[in-house]
């Protein structure tokens, strides 16, 4: 069962060490990030799910028949509105609890912000982890803690899909999808004199929910490598052009754009925003 359920679960880009046949749903690794936990998955050994956040795939999975009275499944699979009334509970769960850290969190510097060209600016800091909230409307609903080294890690069924978290406010929005990220385009237009409201969406596929209610909004896409499913679009290209917004990304590829802030200079960025800016105000 395992390498059928493996197959499905690399062809749509997920890296799974070794499956839990719990039927319980887990996070997961990504190809294209194997640091980071953007995939999920379900099974009880007869058939499952798996999910990729950032490419916002998702395949469902059934033992053939010959294989399947092989497997001693430990209870029926929920109906629909028993999954539907568990999730909510869970994301219920995990909203209390990020507001629970959120207010915990102090405001300090974190190696993390430094590595990304920030060394000065506070974030919220728990437990040597830095807190990103992520907010539907004006409700805190989960949270992306984010360890020294990089490694991102979102709460166990909080709401991604539709979240997001804003830096400033003006009559300029970008949506970007990384902290981190957003932090470069902000310091881009500051140094423009250009008051905006920076969002970021954690994901690129997310980038496309969050833009059906931001149709005022432009989008800074990551230069994501090219992958067979979109076409040879890399997943921030494909996620930016269905969002149907005016877009832009970084020169190279398999960056985005704090490592153009990093490696080419504030300067270039403001370029690269500039030109997207003008682009938006074209008739």
């Amino acid at each position: 069962m395992q390498p059928e359920f493996r197959e499905v679960a690399e062809s749509i880009g997920l890296q799974i060490r070794s499956i839990l046949l719990d039927d319980r749903i887990h996070r997961c690794a990504t190809v294209l990030h194997p640091k980071k936990l953007n995939g999920s998955y379900r099974t009880d050994g007869c058939r499952g799910w798996v999910k990729n956040w950032e490419t916002g795939e998702l395949a469902t999975w059934r033992a053939a028949e010959s294989r399947a009275r092989h497997v001693v499944r430990p209870a029926p699979l929920p109906s629909l509105a028993q999954r539907r009334a568990e999730e909510a509970a869970r994301a219920e769960r995990a909203a209390k609890l990020a507001q629970h850290k959120i207010k915990s969190a102090v405001a300090q510097t974190h190696p993390y912000l430094e590595h990304k060209g920030f060394p000065s600016m506070l974030g919220l800091v728990l437990d040597g982890l830095l807190l990103v909230p992520v907010r539907i409307g004006n409700e805190t609903v989960s949270v992306q803690e984010i360890a020294a080294d990089g490694v991102k890690k979102n709460l166990a069924g909080g709401r991604m899909s539709g979240g997001f978290f804003s830096l400033g406010s003006g009559g300029v929005e970008v949506l970007c999808e990384g902290y981190a990220t957003g932090l470069s385009i902000k310091a881009a237009l500051a140094g423009l004199h250009l008051p905006a409201r920076v969002t970021c969406c954690f994901s690129a596929a997310n980038i496309a929910t969050v833009a059906e209610r931001r149709r005022h909004a432009v989008v800074v896409a990551d230069h994501d490598r090219p992958v067979a499913q979109f076409s040879d679009m890399g997943t921030g290209e494909f996620y930016a052009r269905r969002a149907g917004l005016p877009w832009a990304m970084p020169p190279c590829l398999g960056t985005d754009a704090n490592d153009f802030h990093i490696d080419a200079g504030l300067p270039a960025l403001q370029g690269l925003l500039l030109d997207l800016m003008q682009r938006r105000t074209a008739p």
